[in-house]
Formats: structure tokens, sequence, C-alpha cells
């Protein structure tokens, strides 16, 4: 303990690391006196209680870390003009959301024309989005994936909102709408899959197996040539087939089973059974259909099955097969956890080729 005697008189404020003048301090206020000394006290604790009440709002607002962001946010205004510039060169679909304006609107998909920082980014869209002059100002919420890994089939999903800078009618069939240039980007989850609903010819060929039925027939999972014969096929040429496809998208497909051909495979089709469908596409703007074989999870049966007619299943895409590099195994399977890429894509442009021929 320090001893402040032989000092004299002591300064208000080194009074207080005085013992002796504490003890005087409580003996004064027992005795419910007041003095100087005791106001000089309550002055210096109070003083003191409110200038460090005051530093630390100082210290507070002088080094807050304003500059501090999320670690999903890119703010730099070079990544982000890389990012945007791999959207348009990947012709990266664009989900693009009204509802915080409007909570009428629904989303729609649009493709990116031209991105500068300087004019904005340029989406085009179908004309049956009835987009007009009262939209601009306003705020959308642009939703896009990229492929940064040519050599791997995973996706980064981006989020931005940015006002309505012009909406233009681009001939009959298109709109354009400008977006202003994002000060941010934010990495999100992924979003829900874009589901088409597939004019009846654009699916050439479906041939749907059971996983029991291939392994029965000792067949080997990456050649398809094992198989042995499908469970149902479609068959283009009649006008009842036994199974189709209702909509589809690069998560999941929804098929449609004629009652009797159903009830002949009643015991295999439970909900958590596992499938493997084999589907060919159209794909007009590439004048070659595209094949693909998924691994599908069968997720719900909707309707009374015990009812004649069409009884309808959800399938989740569990994985999908891509061309082999063994010997003998012409598929390799990857997980689908992001969805398969390809058939979301194909989905994309089915779901603007409808939209462009409705609008014809």
């Amino acid at each position: 303990m320090v001893d402040f005697r032989g000092f004299g008189e002591l300064p208000a404020f080194l009074s207080l690391f005085d013992p002796g003048w504490w003890d005087r301090m409580l003996d004064v206020t027992n005795s419910g006196r007041a003095s100087p000394e005791a106001l000089i006290l309550m002055a210096a604790m109070f003083g003191t209680f409110f200038v460090l009440i005051a530093l630390g709002l100082l210290v507070k607002v002088r080094f807050k870390p304003t500059d501090s962001v999320p670690s999903t946010w890119i703010t730099r205004p070079g990544e982000i003009r890389a990012l945007v510039d791999t959207a348009l060169t990947q012709r990266s679909k664009v989900r693009v959301s009204f509802v915080r304006d409007d909570p009428g609107a629904r989303s729609t998909d649009a493709a990116i024309i031209t991105a500068s920082p300087g004019r904005g980014i340029e989406l085009e869209m179908t004309s049956l989005v009835r987009a007009n002059q009262t939209w601009v100002g306003k705020l959308v919420a642009c939703d896009f994936r990229l492929r940064l890994d040519p050599h791997r089939d995973l996706h980064s999903f981006y989020n931005f909102v940015a006002p309505i800078l012009a909406v233009a009618k681009a001939g009959d069939n298109f709109i354009h709408m400008t977006v202003d240039w994002p000060h941010r980007l934010e990495l999100e989850q992924k979003r829900g899959f874009l589901r088409v609903e597939p004019p009846r010819g654009v699916i050439l060929e479906l041939e749907l197996w059971h996983e029991s039925t291939i392994k029965n027939v000792n067949g080997r999972f990456g050649d398809p040539t094992t198989w042995g014969r499908a469970l149902l096929r479609l068959d283009p040429r009649l006008d009842t087939p036994d199974i189709e496809v209702r909509n589809i998208s690069g998560g999941g497909l929804r098929l449609e089973l004629q009652h009797e051909a159903y009830r002949r495979q009643l015991k295999l089709f439970e909900p958590g059974a596992r499938f493997i469908v084999r589907l060919l596409l159209a794909e007009p703007e590439a004048g070659q259909p595209m094949e693909f074989h998924l691994a599908l999870r069968l997720q719900n049966i909707y309707g009374e099955p015990q009812a004649m007619g069409l009884v309808a299943m959800g399938f989740r895409i569990m994985s999908f097969g891509v061309p082999g590099d063994t010997p003998g195994e012409t598929l390799s399977w990857k997980p689908a956890a992001a969805g398969v890429p390809a058939l979301d894509d194909w989905a994309f442009r089915r779901h603007l080729a409808i939209y462009r021929k409705r609008g014809e």
C-alpha cells in the first residue's frame, strides 16, 4: 500500500488513493453529515464514471472495423468484373426475382447479353414477362451460377441486388432489361432448380430399370449393356404410352405411369426404392440429341394408386453417369448433390423455347 503521509494536502483525485481518507469519508457518511470532502468525492466518482463511458464510446466509434464484411461477400471491383464476365462467357442463366418490390410478381429466367461497369448488365428475357417502364428504378435480385473449375462438375452460386436502369422491347419475342452494375456479389447456397414440362416430342427415348433387376442379372452399373430388359420403356408411337415424363429439372423428375403398368410392378414402386433411367432428349440447338443415365430415388407417389388412371411419381436424382475411362466400364457415376448441370441447362433451354413459341 502506498503511504501518502508527508505529502501535505493532497489533490482531490489523489485523495481517492489514501486509505485514511476513505475511512474518514465512511465516518462522515455514516453520521449523515455532508462535508466538502464528501461532495468532492461524489463529484470525482461520477466524473470518472462518465469519462470512462465517453472514452469507451470514442474507442468503439473510432476503431470500429467498418470495412469488415461477411466472408461470403465479394466486393473487389476486379473480382466482380471477372465473375460477371465469366457468367457472360459461360452463357449462365440469371434468375431474376421481383418479389422485393412487387409481392405479386414471380421470378423469371434471363440471359446476359452485355455487361460493363459503366453501362450495367443487359439481360434478355421472354416477351411474356410483362415488363414496363414503371419498373425502372425498382430493385431486382439476380441469381446465377458458374462452373469455375472446368475439370469438376461443381458450381458456385452468386446473388446480387441492383436497380433496373432501362426496359425495352426487342422485336416481338424478347424484352431487354438493363440493371445497374453490382457493388458486391454474395456467394450463396443453391436455389431451386428450374422445372420444365417438356413437350412429348423432345423425349425421344426413356428406359427405366429397378436397381434390384440389374443385380438379379449380375449387371454392372458401369456397363448399360449388362442391365437386361428395362422395367418400363417409352414407346412414342403409342397415344397412351406406359410411362411419360411430366416434368424434369436438374435435380429430379416426375414420371406418369398408366395404372396397368404400375400394377404389374406394384411391389417395386415403394418410396425409397432406387432406379436407373436412360433418357435421350432432343436438342434442336445442337442438332443432335443428348443422352443421360441417371440414378434415381423414389420420393413420392401422387394421387390414388388404387384408382384407375395415371399414377404420378416424383424422383430425386442421386447420381449421374459420365463416360468412363476404365476398360469394360462405359459409365462412371458422379454424385448429384448440386444437380446435373447439363440437364439443368437443357431444361432452361427448353423453358425458353416453350415461351418463345407461345409468344409467336
